[in-house]
């Protein structure tokens, strides 16, 4: 995996995964697009689902199929989604654990819901963990972001999903990684990591950020 890992890819993620080995990766946690908005738009252009659901998961299946084919026999797979398509969530994904973590922006009040299917190979749920889920972030970093990308997650959120899903060492997958929130929090933790992003702009961002870890 030498020609992979700690690399970001620019361009279209089924063209990344398929040129994966098969069981070569520990953890797929990916932030994909959540195809509930008509209107997300991203510098490369809006979001192909318009806010529907069909469209939504036309789009991304073979992307998970893919997913699913480079994960190793013991790997676990994380897709951050939309609660909008959540009567969909077991035709499209069979088994899983919904994991929803509770972010608090740092001196505030504001509450934030964030969903996450959670599964392994097999298509079987994965337990969430025995601990707390409060995720305190710093809004002035997610609100600097949101200048290049509608929804950028926070590395503290990312931080607790890596924390959780992976142990050190192993290659973490986020074959749509927007800003790099997820490469960020898998470097902290001392994990690989490998991105692909269909930006030019994202990528370029995702690189700044992991000679930074911010």
């Amino acid at each position: 995996m030498k020609n992979f890992a700690n690399k970001i890819f620019q361009g279209d993620a089924r063209s990344l995964l398929r040129a994966l080995p098969e069981q070569s990766i520990d953890a797929v946690i990916s932030d994909t697009m959540f195809g509930t908005a008509k209107s997300y738009t991203y510098d490369w252009g809006i979001e192909p689902a318009h806010g529907i659901a069909e469209a939504h998961w036309q789009y991304h299946q073979p992307i998970y199929e893919e997913c699913l084919r480079v994960l190793k026999p013991e790997g676990v797979l994380a897709w951050a989604q939309g609660a909008k398509h959540a009567k969909y969530f077991s035709t499209w994904f069979g088994g899983y654990r919904l994991w929803t973590l509770t972010r608090f922006a740092s001196g505030g009040l504001k509450a934030i819901g964030n969903v996450w299917i959670v599964q392994n190979k097999l298509r079987t749920p994965v337990e969430f963990p025995n601990r707390d889920s409060l995720i305190e972030f710093n809004p002035r970093v997610v609100n600097y972001y949101r200048h290049y990308h509608p929804c950028p997650k926070p590395v503290e959120e990312l931080v607790f999903m890596v924390d959780s899903l992976t142990k050190p060492d192993q290659i973490v997958l986020d074959c749509c990684c927007g800003l790099g929130s997820t490469l960020v929090a898998a470097k902290i933790l001392g994990r690989r990591w490998i991105g692909c992003d269909l930006s030019k702009t994202y990528c370029q961002i995702s690189m700044e950020r992991l000679e930074s870890n911010w």
